[in-house]
């Protein structure tokens, strides 16, 4: 491939260059699949002489000179030389290699089934599957058309891991890519730091981190190595080096890491990549190009810094892999919401899940099906709906909302008709330790009678399938009260926000189960003036819109004077295991802003 810098320095190219000691050992014995990124071009223009160095560290001489007791080095490992070539030798091609061996990760062992393992989680016996609506008992009217709320949902039992029971949990493979674009200079590349060797805290012997920092290019800073009481200090003294000086380019951050899964010679039982910035970037078309290259099964969290970073382009990125968005306006704060993305990973106990939902309602009910769907992970192929998730925590649900269609009937409902299958569901989840897939099936039946019949039992709506309702609902509203916002109509959309309020709140036993949302709305609203809009509001509804269908994640907290508010409470969305690391990061620290 061509990399050139005629963009910004047309008579200028960059070759970056390397002694015989700084290439990887044993080159002649690289593997095949190693890939390899040349940079050419024959066009030289007259220039000067001049050396600078490059920040880039190089994995292989650091991994020698840390089991050698040396210090790593970020310097010295390469030179960016703008150079004016001979005129006689124009015609030959000016050629740089940088070789990146993504196979050199190191060996795990990727945590299996063990009879003396006494923390097993059992899937069939910890999952609870169903699929169900607003009501069971409906009329239908010859007149008028019907909506029926109801849900899809999966939920697990929580458990706890201790940091002295470590293999009670699954083994992790984290990604982790660093902006060290110039406006990281200063506290925010510092708490990125300090965040990261927080991180450190919380990983073990069963799993595996990598760093790749970016400017304009990506830095592969350590291969995928073990996180052992011994590689603790190789990545703190790593972590450490890290500097801040260039460009943001996500797209060559997200391809080194994507190559890196694609090529890796080991797999371990759950897969993530972190993404940190603070930038505006428009590279996210290529991002979803390239995603679609990867099979591999993981997912993607975003944490966005400060008041410049383009947060809708964050959330599409984490959506692309059913990922949360983190908003970092205090910069702080950044460790606890990695113990809240860390703890999730940690407490993963399934993977690849599938469920698939059919309509098959017999005559003369056919037309009675899904009319709507709440979030962007439905996808429909006939009269079947098709809902996908890389990963599943334990003390965590998933609940898909929809509406089903009940049509004008001019007919007579007989008794042998009443009770129907409307909609059938199968789940599909694998175990990521002994990687067998559990499958659950689910029936929704509806009780139907006609206009004119009495009901003699009591109906009572569900408040579970309320809640949920009012939780996208709420969703629905806050996103558009945000694109109102961006047309300078920010009283209409506090408007959109009160109306919805009250229609949750005038149901108390329904409000009762609805203070996640209840929440968020009060936030939105607040983020909705034009003030606070500008400053925090656009990507604090950004990221509620992203985390609330995909119940992921934990929503940023602001005061009335826009500052960042510490998480005390519980989140929505965390299970036990995220809280308690939160807790532990949190009282590692000076108490701060809390609520």
């Amino acid at each position: 491939m061509f990399q050139t810098n005629f963009q910004q320095q047309p008579r200028k190219i960059y070759v970056l260059q390397r002694t015989q000691s700084q290439l990887p050992m044993n080159l002649q014995q690289q593997p095949q699949e190693q890939k390899l990124e040349y940079f050419q071009q024959s066009k030289i223009a007259h220039q000067p002489v001049m050396q600078t160095l490059q920040y880039q560290m190089n994995p292989h001489i650091n991994q020698l000179k840390f089991k050698q007791g040396e210090s790593v080095q970020q310097t010295q490992l390469g030179q960016q030389i703008v150079y004016q070539p001979n005129l006689q030798n124009i015609q030959r091609s000016i050629v740089a290699q940088k070789i990146i061996n993504y196979q050199d990760d190191e060996l795990i062992q990727p945590k299996k089934e063990n009879a003396k393992q006494t923390a097993k989680y059992d899937l069939i016996e910890n999952l609870q599957f169903e699929i169900k609506t607003l009501y069971k008992m409906v009329k239908l009217f010859p007149t008028k058309a019907q909506y029926l709320p109801g849900i899809v949902s999966i939920k697990a039992k929580d458990q706890t891991i201790t940091q002295n029971h470590e293999n009670q949990r699954v083994g992790i493979d984290l990604i982790c890519l660093i902006d060290i674009s110039g406006s990281m200079i200063g506290v925010k590349i510092q708490m990125v730091k300090q965040s990261l060797i927080v991180l450190l805290q919380f990983l073990g012997d069963n799993d595996r981190l990598q760093l790749i920092t970016f400017d304009d290019d990506a830095h592969r800073l350590t291969p995928l190595k073990r996180v052992t009481k011994q590689n603790k200090i190789y990545f703190t003294q790593i972590i450490q080096q890290i500097q801040a000086n260039g460009g943001n380019q996500i797209s060559e951050a997200t391809k080194m890491a994507f190559c890196q899964l694609r090529h890796r010679k080991y797999i371990n039982n759950v897969t993530s990549i972190f993404l940190l910035s603070d930038g505006v970037d428009y590279t996210f078309p290529e991002i979803k190009e390239q995603i679609k290259t990867v099979n591999e099964v993981f997912t993607l969290h975003t944490f966005g810094f400060g008041q410049d970073h383009d947060a809708p382009m964050m959330t599409q990125i984490c959506n692309l892999k059913s990922g949360s968005f983190y908003f970092v306006q205090d910069v702080t704060l950044l460790d606890e919401f990695f113990a809240d993305a860390l703890g999730g990973l940690i407490s993963v106990v399934g993977e690849q899940l599938e469920i698939t939902i059919t309509s098959q309602a017999p005559p003369p009910y056919q037309n009675i099906q899904i009319s709507k769907t709440y979030g962007n992970m439905w996808q429909k192929k006939g009269n079947q709906y098709y809902i996908t998730q890389p990963q599943f925590a334990s003390g965590s649900r998933k609940d898909y909302v929809f509406e089903i269609a009940l049509p004008k009937f001019q007919g007579r409902i007989q008794d042998y008709q009443r009770s129907i299958g409307v909609l059938f569901a199968e789940l599909k989840i694998q175990d990521p330790i002994n990687r067998s897939i559990i499958k659950i099936k689910a029936r929704l039946d509806l009780n139907l009678f006609n206009q004119d019949e009495q009901i003699n039992e009591n109906i009572y709506p569900d408040i579970d399938v309320y809640a949920q309702y009012f939780r996208v609902k709420g969703t629905e509203v806050i996103d558009e009260a945000r694109k109102a916002c961006e047309q300078n109509k920010n009283e209409d959309a506090e408007k959109l926000i009160d109306n919805m309020l009250i229609q949750i709140q005038k149901i108390p036993n329904v409000a009762a189960q609805c203070t996640g949302i209840i929440q968020d709305l009060q936030q939105a609203k607040q983020a909705s003036a034009r003030t606070s809009y500008s400053l925090f509001g656009q990507k604090q509804m950004c990221q509620m819109v992203s985390n609330n269908y995909q119940q992921g994640g934990v929503n940023s907290l602001f005061s009335a004077q826009g500052m960042q508010l510490q998480q005390v409470q519980p989140a929505a969305y965390q299970n036990v295991q995220q809280q308690q690391m939160m807790v532990q990061v949190q009282k590692s620290k000076i108490p701060q802003k809390f609520i």
